[in-house]
Protein backbone atom coordinates (compact mmCIF):
# COMPACT_ATOMS: atom_id res chain seq x y z
CA UNK A 1 0.00 0.00 0.00
CA UNK A 2 1.27 3.28 -1.23
CA UNK A 3 1.18 5.77 2.13
CA UNK A 4 -0.28 9.53 1.02
CA UNK A 5 2.33 12.20 1.83
CA UNK A 6 1.47 15.10 3.86
CA UNK A 7 2.35 18.65 4.69
CA UNK A 8 0.41 18.39 8.32
CA UNK A 9 3.70 18.63 10.77
CA UNK A 10 4.87 22.07 8.42
CA UNK A 11 0.94 22.91 8.72
CA UNK A 12 0.82 22.70 12.65
CA UNK A 13 4.03 24.29 13.13
CA UNK A 14 3.24 27.22 11.11
CA UNK A 15 -0.14 27.51 13.09
CA UNK A 16 1.37 27.12 16.51
CA UNK A 17 -0.82 23.77 16.63
CA UNK A 18 -0.14 21.02 19.10
CA UNK A 19 -0.55 17.32 17.89
CA UNK A 20 -2.64 16.93 20.93
CA UNK A 21 -4.78 20.04 19.68
CA UNK A 22 -5.41 19.02 16.53
CA UNK A 23 -6.05 15.32 17.18
CA UNK A 24 -8.46 16.39 19.82
CA UNK A 25 -10.33 18.27 17.18
CA UNK A 26 -10.08 15.27 14.77
CA UNK A 27 -11.24 13.18 17.74
CA UNK A 28 -8.46 10.31 17.31
CA UNK A 29 -4.84 9.33 19.11
CA UNK A 30 -2.10 12.08 19.49
CA UNK A 31 -0.01 9.06 18.24
CA UNK A 32 -2.74 8.49 15.75
CA UNK A 33 -1.57 12.07 14.49
CA UNK A 34 2.00 11.20 14.92
CA UNK A 35 1.70 8.71 12.42
CA UNK A 36 -0.18 10.43 10.02
CA UNK A 37 2.01 12.84 9.96
CA UNK A 38 5.35 10.96 10.00
CA UNK A 39 3.38 9.05 7.14
CA UNK A 40 3.75 5.41 8.34
CA UNK A 41 -0.43 5.42 8.61
CA UNK A 42 -2.69 6.23 5.59
CA UNK A 43 -5.86 8.64 7.01
CA UNK A 44 -9.63 7.99 6.14
CA UNK A 45 -11.40 10.61 4.36
CA UNK A 46 -12.97 11.41 7.10
CA UNK A 47 -10.10 12.81 8.43
CA UNK A 48 -8.46 13.86 5.53
CA UNK A 49 -11.69 16.16 5.40
CA UNK A 50 -11.34 17.45 8.47
CA UNK A 51 -8.26 18.19 8.53
CA UNK A 52 -8.28 20.14 5.14
CA UNK A 53 -11.28 22.03 6.90
CA UNK A 54 -8.94 22.91 10.42
CA UNK A 55 -6.46 24.60 8.01
CA UNK A 56 -9.24 25.71 5.85
CA UNK A 57 -7.05 24.27 2.70
CA UNK A 58 -7.93 22.12 0.12
CA UNK A 59 -6.73 18.10 0.34
CA UNK A 60 -4.65 18.67 -2.57
CA UNK A 61 -2.45 21.23 -0.91
CA UNK A 62 -1.97 19.05 1.95
CA UNK A 63 -2.00 15.88 0.69
CA UNK A 64 -0.15 14.61 -2.47
CA UNK A 65 1.78 11.58 -3.94
CA UNK A 66 5.31 12.61 -3.81
CA UNK A 67 5.97 9.71 -6.71
CA UNK A 68 3.88 11.88 -9.43
CA UNK A 69 5.04 15.19 -9.62
CA UNK A 70 4.55 18.23 -12.11
CA UNK A 71 7.95 17.89 -13.69
CA UNK A 72 6.53 14.09 -14.58
CA UNK A 73 3.41 14.73 -15.78
CA UNK A 74 4.29 17.70 -17.87
CA UNK A 75 5.57 15.42 -20.90
CA UNK A 76 2.57 13.44 -20.54
CA UNK A 77 0.02 16.33 -20.50
CA UNK A 78 1.58 17.68 -23.55
CA UNK A 79 1.65 14.60 -25.26
CA UNK A 80 -2.14 14.18 -24.69
CA UNK A 81 -2.56 17.56 -25.92
CA UNK A 82 -0.54 16.78 -29.26
CA UNK A 83 -3.00 13.57 -29.87
CA UNK A 84 -6.47 15.55 -29.33
CA UNK A 85 -5.73 18.38 -31.41
CA UNK A 86 -6.36 18.25 -35.31
CA UNK A 87 -4.33 19.94 -38.13
CA UNK A 88 -5.92 23.30 -37.24
CA UNK A 89 -5.05 23.23 -33.93
CA UNK A 90 -8.36 22.74 -32.57
CA UNK A 91 -9.12 20.28 -30.10
CA UNK A 92 -10.85 16.46 -31.42
CA UNK A 93 -13.87 16.63 -29.57
CA UNK A 94 -16.89 14.36 -29.76
CA UNK A 95 -20.40 15.69 -28.87
CA UNK A 96 -22.99 13.28 -27.74
CA UNK A 97 -26.31 15.00 -28.73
Amino acid sequence: MSVIYNKIKQLRKDHHISQQELASYLKIERTSLSKIENMHYNPSIRIISKIANFFDLPIGDIFFNHVVSFKDTRGIVSQNRKNTTDKDGYANAKHNI
